[in-house]
């Protein structure tokens, strides 16, 4: 029985070993964040295991306008998807401090939500839409030469 026990917990840390070194290989590749996805409407051809609720933490990141996601904590797969960005934009989780911004892979609507503190890997080569919902700056007062 202890032998058992411990190629349990033998090869437990082997699958933690595997995982962090698979992290952080992806990692190396560009600037990766945690993120999380859900569709909406039909699923993407390519994304059919994508469901209409939040899926777990992922890492993703961008390579040019290419979004690459790191899906396996043991297995590391990895998926390649080229999305646009939609007109709505980033925009605040309700309930969350979280932010999101909604996609379109082909066909089919894709959200991703990320921490507000990687808002720029979250739009990645879509700048302009990372800055769309902040507030105007407040306009300087013109004082008038005596």
């Amino acid at each position: 029985m202890g032998a058992v026990v411990l190629l349990a917990v033998l090869l437990m840390v082997v699958a933690i070993g595997r995982e962090v070194r698979g992290r952080r290989a992806f990692a190396e590749d560009g600037p990766a964040f945690r993120c999380r996805f859900r569709r909406h409407g039909p699923a993407p051809a390519d994304w059919r295991w994508l469901r209409t609720r939040w899926s777990r933490r992922m890492y993703a990141r961008w390579a040019d306008d290419m979004l690459v996601i790191r899906r396996g904590p043991i297995r590391d797969r990895t998926l390649r998807v080229v999305p646009r960005v939609q007109v709505a934009g980033v925009y605040v989780v309700p309930r969350s401090k979280d932010i999101a911004v909604r996609l379109s892979v082909g066909r089919a609507v894709v959200e991703m939500t990320a921490a507000a503190e990687n808002r720029l890997e979250l739009v990645g080569p879509f700048l302009a839409a990372a800055v769309h919902d902040l507030p105007k700056a407040p306009m300087r007062r013109y004082r008038y030469p005596l």
